[in-house]
């Protein structure tokens, strides 16, 4: 079994999507609040699937314990992707995107350049193993809108506890990656540019039958959560200076968690807070129709409170 059965990232409901997604809630934004919102999702999101088709190729390449690849520029089942292992004895690669094969979900394409460097372990498979992703004039523009980011600038990924399938699926292992980035230098299509940073991390458990309180099926759970601390404030994920050149913070205050039984976007539990140009807006998952905190295995919603202004309030929506 290949690690491109879990996403080492799940582009989760998070509460930049949320608020972006309820009408009632954009009525209350201001337009720079808003697109904030929107910018924070994008980022993200693209991350994510650069995490993720990175992940899905080290996985034929054998995380570059395999030398059979060494001079050689190939062609990726990865979309608009050409991967050159010219380096791969040093332990790099360099993911070239073409710019104009259209990717999907949404409709996109890729340009630039992921230059992606082993810095620990001996392989990707490692418990401990360090990846560092070199972005440049990484440009991701969508069809639809025309609208376009882009990345320059270094994240790390790190393997925590390796990649022992026959472990994760007798339920004795997890597989857990802590994401990093120190000033993201992110630009938009209208010239506008944002300094970014997060530190997060991921887990994927699984659950062997009747081993989980409500669950009578196996089943695999997903945890995240922000894993660092600014001037006090414990469990933020992200943080830095918007395109409007104001600052920004996001932080969970309990991880978000969910499973394959109720589905990996019906989050049982986890609470996240959003703050930006002194307004703050809190997720809380994993609630019942009350807004109070699920009891049952699968919870119905969630909760979004916000205090804009003079103007504080809550509403509970259905997943």
């Amino acid at each position: 079994m290949k690690s491109s059965f879990l996403k080492i990232s799940l582009a989760t409901v998070v509460l930049v999507a949320i608020l972006g997604g309820c009408g009632i809630l954009k009525n209350l934004l201001d337009s720079k609040i808003e697109q904030h919102n929107t910018d924070s999702n994008t980022y993200k999101s693209e991350l994510d699937q650069a995490d993720n088709d990175i992940n899905d190729a080290l996985a034929d390449i054998d995380g570059f314990g395999k030398t059979d690849y060494h001079d050689q520029i190939f062609s990726s089942p990865l979309c608009g992707v050409t991967i050159d292992c010219t380096d791969v004895s040093q332990g790099i690669l360099y993911f070239n995107f073409d710019g104009t094969t259209p990717c999907f979900s949404p409709s996109r394409t890729r340009a630039g350049q992921i230059k992606v460097e082993l810095i620990n372990g001996n392989t990707w498979a490692d418990a401990g193993a360090v990846l560092r992703q070199t972005f440049i004039d990484f440009r991701v523009t969508h069809l639809a809108s025309g609208r376009s980011i882009e990345f320059d600038g270094v994240k790390t990924l790190k393997n925590l506890d390796g990649h022992d399938w026959w472990q994760f699926l007798l339920g004795q292992t997890t597989f857990s990656y802590e994401s990093r980035s120190a000033n993201m230098e992110v630009t938009f299509d209208n010239g506008a540019t944002a300094d970014w940073n997060h530190a997060r991390t991921v887990t994927w458990s699984y659950h062997p039958a009747n081993t989980v309180p409500g669950i009578p099926y196996a089943h695999i759970g997903f945890a995240a959560s922000g894993d660092t601390t600014i001037n006090g404030t414990s469990g933020i994920d992200s943080w830095g200076t918007n395109r409007f050149g104001s600052d920004f913070i996001t932080y969970y205050n309990q991880p978000l968690l969910s499973n394959t039984y109720c589905g990996l976007w019906r989050f049982n539990s986890g609470e996240l807070v959003h703050e930006v140009d002194g307004d703050d807006y809190t997720l809380t998952l994993g609630v019942d129709q009350n807004g109070n905190p699920s009891t049952g295995t699968c919870a119905y919603g969630f909760e979004v409170s916000w205090n804009v202004g003079n103007n504080s309030n809550s509403q509970v929506f259905s997943y």
